[in-house]
């Protein structure tokens, strides 16, 4: 069978494996704009192995400085700033949810008890528990933050699925303090479904038998791969359920080769197998921040993004050949550029990527900018440039890149400024 591993309120519980007043309390973990980025003082990265190319983001540092008081970071000029990223099921109960303003959720439980989110710990945790996993099952694939699928066929009978399960989990609660709840099937969107379902702080395997009754009530969108569109779509035809569709299966064989897919997943029959690698082929920076209208600041806060994006390359040892940076207005719609690149990747190379992207797309001069962001793809393992006569000087400006990243991992990362 496949299992969905589903850790409960992640941010939250890991907190309280470490701050009583969390414990049992209407509790949320909350974030804000990381302006912190721009500014001089020194940002250390976490040091922490990213084996799995599962975490978002170019840059993991504890942004609040280990604060405490939600007040030193989330009130400013009088306003509460910040969104939860994450409420307890006590702060639940009082409609605090995820995603919804730190001000909202402090009328709707004005006794919320509140903690500024502190990502290197949270996804030093869960490497941890990963590298735990590994040990006790057969095959392991980290899918988030906060989830893992694994397949135990042929490790554990069918029949005795349930009490493994339960098993596992009482062990690591015993060992982490954390929540997880499991759910199992013949294939992981219907593990995935099982897990929700156990939520929380539970365990639900569904075998091929009671497929059927498990998904007759349950929404379309209750499975991936159905979004608003096709439901739409299924809704017109008076398809609402996941029971509805497998009496209606000729509805989602027209939508192709997906729909196809997923119509056997329904039926239990199809199992995509568990990736025990996922190689990263993306890596992104961006930041939202209050309008600024000085194109110097601007261009500044973007090499500053590109710097931290560069950090995060080098260390991966990867060598991106495409590159988008997006700028976004107060008013005005926001421009893009794509450029490709076929060059031994440094730090220099992209701020001259990203500076002269930015000359080029920056239409709107009068009025602010409030976002910027930069993307690199197309990953490639280290190799030699295809610009041959730009060899030398890559060759000199990657050494220099290394050079600065060593003493910025060591000292802090805006120690190092390039001219």
């Amino acid at each position: 069978m496949i299992v969905h591993l589903d850790l409960d309120c992640f941010f939250v519980s890991v907190e309280r494996t470490r701050y009583e007043p969390f414990r049992g309390a209407a509790a949320a973990v909350a974030g804000r704009n990381d302006t912190a980025i721009f500014a001089d003082k020194p940002l250390r990265h976490t040091e922490f192995t990213d084996a799995h190319g599962v975490f978002s983001g170019a840059s993991y540092y504890d942004k609040f400085g280990g604060c405490k008081d939600w007040r030193k970071v989330f009130v400013e000029d009088g306003r509460v700033r910040g969104l939860v990223l994450a409420a307890s099921y006590e702060a639940r109960s009082h409609g605090v949810k995820t995603g919804v303003s730190l001000s909202e959720a402090l009328r709707l439980c004005p006794h919320l008890r509140i903690l500024p989110s502190d990502l290197p710990f949270y996804i030093s945790l869960s490497n941890a528990l990963n590298d735990y996993l590994e040990r006790q099952l057969p095959s392991l694939e980290q899918f988030g933050i906060d989830e893992f699928f694994a397949d135990v066929k042929g490790f554990v009978r069918e029949d005795e699925t349930e009490r493994f399960l339960r098993g596992l989990q009482a062990e690591i609660y015993k060992e982490f303090r954390l929540p997880i709840s499991f759910g199992a099937s013949s294939n992981r969107s219907l593990a995935k479904l099982a897990a929700k379902s156990a939520k929380p702080f539970g365990v639900r395997v569904v075998h091929s038998g009671e497929i059927g009754a498990f998904i007759e009530h349950q929404p379309v969108r209750a499975i991936a791969g159905i979004g608003s569109k096709t439901a739409n779509h299924l809704a017109r035809f008076g398809v609402h359920t996941l029971g509805d569709i497998l009496r209606a299966p000729s509805l989602l064989e027209s939508l192709g080769k997906n729909g196809r897919m997923l119509l056997a997943e329904l039926r239990g029959e199809n199992s995509l197998g568990i990736q025990n690698s996922q190689e990263r082929k993306h890596i992104g920076i961006s930041r939202t921040f209050d309008p600024v209208l000085d194109r110097a600041e601007v261009k500044r806060r973007l090499l500053v993004l590109g710097s931290h994006l560069s950090f995060n390359i080098t260390k991966h040892r990867k060598e991106p050949t495409s590159f988008t940076v997006t700028v976004g207005y107060s008013a005005s719609p926001s421009v893009q550029k794509h450029i490709t690149a076929h060059r031994l990747f440094s730090e220099a190379l992209l701020r001259a990527i990203c500076s002269e992207a930015f000359d080029e797309i920056d239409c709107a001069k009068s009025d602010c900018v409030n976002y910027l962001s930069i993307s690199a793809g197309d990953m490639h393992d280290r190799r030699q440039t295809n610009e041959l006569l730009e060899w030398q000087r890559d060759i000199k400006q990657r050494k220099v890149g290394e050079a600065a990243g060593a003493i910025r991992a060591k000292y802090g990362h805006s120690l190092v400024h390039f001219a």
